[in-house]
């Protein structure tokens, strides 16, 4: 039966948004998946506590968005962001603690459509959602993005002449990790491992693994 003009009513489907939380806290990763789930049609999909992890789901579970901390173990979210944005059209935000234009800019260099310190994500997450997947961008308001930035303190070489390899190397040496370990963690051999660690020495101008860990801390690829 066909209805009259004056009672047909349009039905208009939406599309789920599916998020996936990366940070290596609880609490914070349970705060922001209530947030999430409050809006209507909002699915927190899955869940990292590690950089390694938060790759692996965002290819196979293809979230429409990806929240971001930049202080995750094993792989820091600057080098998920760079690794995630390769292979997929995931939006991926930034949530962290720590406001540096460095930083920022490092961020949308990476691929990321945002960046939000985690002292705003309470009343502004919502909003950076609908944000990067509309208009694209979203940037908390205390965070300054510039058209270009130039790297003032002392010590803080580039890292962007690594490759992707030896950026994941050089974050595992700053753990603490061996050439063995890195070995087995990333599935090559100790002597690869080696080659790396020289590799990442002499392209930063590093002479020791203290300066490497201080070098990691500075440009916040791990945190103290």
């Amino acid at each position: 039966m066909c209805l009259g003009a004056d009672n047909a009513r349009e039905t208009v489907v939406t599309k789920p948004i599916r998020i996936l939380i990366a940070d290596d806290h609880e609490l914070v990763r349970r705060g922001m998946r209530d947030i999430f789930q409050a809006e209507p049609g909002w699915i927190v999909c899955a869940e990292a506590d590690n950089g390694r992890q938060a790759v692996a789901k965002t290819i196979e579970l293809a979230p429409d968005v990806l929240i971001v901390d930049l202080a995750l173990p094993e792989l820091n979210g600057m080098e998920v962001t760079r690794q995630v944005r390769r292979v997929s059209p995931v939006a991926v935000l930034v949530v962290t603690m720590h406001n540096s234009d460095q930083l920022v800019q490092e961020a949308i260099n990476a691929g990321a459509s945002g960046y939000v310190l985690k002292a705003d994500a309470g009343r502004t997450l919502v909003d950076a959602v609908r944000a990067i997947l509309s208009s694209g961008e979203f940037f908390s308001e205390h965070v300054r993005v510039a058209d270009s930035y130039h790297r003032k303190a002392a010590g803080l070489r580039s890292n962007e002449s690594l490759t992707s390899r030896e950026r994941e190397v050089l974050q595992l040496l700053a753990e603490g990790q061996a050439n063995k370990e890195i070995g087995s963690t990333l599935g090559i051999s100790s002597k690869t491992a080696e080659t790396h660690r020289a590799r990442i020495m002499a392209k930063l101008d590093l002479h020791s693994i203290t300066e490497l860990v201080r070098y990691a801390i500075r440009n916040r690829i791990i945190e103290p």
